[in-house]
């Protein structure tokens, strides 16, 4: 089964053009100051660090919408829409957090989440863009102190986030915050994943919390000598 183009490739590449124009007419506030980006996707923690960030007493914002990167100093979701490079460019203090859980996992999080029938397609194509995705930031950001990459599921992630955001406080007020749908998956979509996972023959590494995958070929042992050159908790 291989990728094939979808609505949702056409979809993203206009909310990334949207939010390109947005961040480049908007205004950017002070560029010296300490700023936080999760970059990585919804349903991955995203609200917990957000409720981290706040608990270390920085303005955060959680929001799907643009950032309004002058009256706030910490952002949170749909991260991997964002103008990256761009944020990076224009806040050489900025901090960055690549977010991500096991690939099962998220796919049945975002199953669940909105809560409709996805085909075994659909679920090739959203893991090839998951994984081209993070081996798009870890060539941009390798051998950078100023990034890290973080299992969300892993006991110890709050922790190294905290270490590496130089926080005080590593538990957000109340706890880690779980944004769990009160329905269950669908069997269809439990069946369909699987069926996906199986035709890319991951099963066996959707249960671990990998930065880098099989799918990535010829390109995974460089791949790995990347991810081995930033702040890594998978």
């Amino acid at each position: 089964m291989k990728r094939r183009a979808d609505i949702h490739d056409i979809a993203f590449a206009v909310i990334r053009a949207r939010m390109r124009l947005h961040f480049t007419l908007m205004p950017k506030g002070n560029r010296a100051r300490r700023m936080y980006f999760v970059i990585g996707h919804p349903r991955n923690g995203t609200t917990t660090l957000h409720k981290l960030f706040e608990a270390n007493g920085i303005n955060s914002l959680h929001s799907s919408a643009d950032w309004p990167v002058a009256r706030h100093d910490g952002f949170s979701d749909f991260g991997q829409l964002r103008p990256v490079a761009a944020y990076d460019r224009a806040y050489p203090k900025a901090r960055f957090i690549l977010n991500f859980r096991p690939l099962r996992s998220y796919l049945i999080s975002i199953a669940t989440h909105h809560q409709r029938s996805f085909s075994p397609q659909n679920f090739v194509n959203e893991i090839w863009r998951r994984a081209d995705y993070f081996a798009w930031a870890l060539r941009y950001f390798t051998h950078r102190d100023d990034f890290i990459a973080v299992n969300i599921e892993a006991p110890t992630a709050l922790q190294a986030v905290a270490d590496f955001c130089d926080f005080t406080v590593a538990e957000p007020t109340g706890g880690r915050v779980h944004n769990a749908s009160s329905r269950a998956i669908s069997k269809e979509n439990l069946h369909n994943i699987e069926t996906a996972l199986a035709a890319l023959d991951l099963s066996d590494e959707a249960g671990k919390g990998c930065l880098v995958s099989r799918l990535h070929g010829a390109d995974y042992d460089d791949l790995i000598r990347m991810r081995d050159s930033i702040r890594f908790l998978e």
